[in-house]
Order: C-alpha cells, then structure tokens, then sequence
C-alpha cells in the first residue's frame, strides 16, 4: 500500500472515531467547557472540521503558514458558523474529501521533501510528517472529548 493511501484511510478512521465520540455528547453539553476555562466539545469539532484544510494549505504551499489575526480571524467567524456537532462533521467530511483527494495525486517523491514550520520549535518538516498531522489532531482532540465525557459521568466506550 503506498503511504498516500495509507494516511488517507487512517485520517478518515481517526476522523471517525473521535466524532463518534463528540456525536454521543448531550447537546445541552456540547458548548460546556471544563472549569470554564477548557475548551468545549463543539469547540474542539470545530477545529477538527477545519484541521484538513489547514493541513492541504501548508502542505500544497510554496508559502509559509499565515497566522495573522485577520486570516485567523475570518476562519474564526466561519467556523462559529458551524453550530452543532453535526454540522462539524459534515464539514469535516467535505474538507477530508478534498484533503484525500490532494493525498493521492501526490507523487511519491515529494514525500520526503521538506519545509520549514514553525511549529515544535521550529524546523523541517517532510511531506510525510505534515501528512500525519490531521490524523494526530484528531487522535489528540479524541482524548479531550473521552475525557470531558468522563466529567458527565459518561464512562462508556463510545
């Protein structure tokens, strides 16, 4: 199995499980935020849902990433748009598609090219590397979810 293919199909089950997890959230939990100062599960799908665009810009670039508070801030005002869990995995599915659909054109001489970012201190990151990030990211929300869910007493393997 070639490795573009391979990220493509665990990203979609990572995406999957996670949401299977935020789907199972009372609604009337979903905006609550631990202490008041975590982040809810809602916001947490939200960022998921945009997390595959994100990676496609940053690898598909010849640009650096942009993290000024304009861009940010328009991404902010859409994905505030995204009201429900729901709607965060409807979007997520669509970004995904687009994100698969870039995985496999990718040739497999690009894997190991490289581009510096300035996350983890700042360094060069391969294609391979910036291609797991989606699949981590929703790995990593995954157990933010699971462990909210414990907080209502919600102890089930979703």
């Amino acid at each position: 199995m070639k490795y573009q293919t391979h990220m493509i199909d665990v990203t979609q089950k990572a995406a999957d499980e996670a949401f299977r997890y935020a789907v199972s959230v009372p609604v009337d939990k979903a905006d609550w935020k631990p202490l008041d100062v975590g982040r809810s599960v809602l916001d947490q799908t939200r960022e998921m849902a945009q997390c595959p665009i994100w990676a496609l810009e940053i690898i598909s670039s010849n640009e650096p990433p942009k993290f000024d508070g304009e861009e940010m801030a328009a991404q902010q005002a859409e994905m505030s748009t995204w009201a429900t869990v729901e709607d965060c995995q409807a979007k997520c599915n669509e970004n995904l598609a687009k994100l698969a659909e870039y995985f496999a054109t990718l040739p497999d001489e690009k894997l190991t090219e490289t581009k510096w970012l300035p996350f983890d201190g700042g360094r060069d990151f391969t294609v391979m590397e910036m291609m797991d990030y989606p699949r981590w990211n929703f790995n990593y929300h995954l157990g933010q979810i699971a462990y909210i869910q414990t907080l209502f007493g919600d102890k089930d393997m979703h």
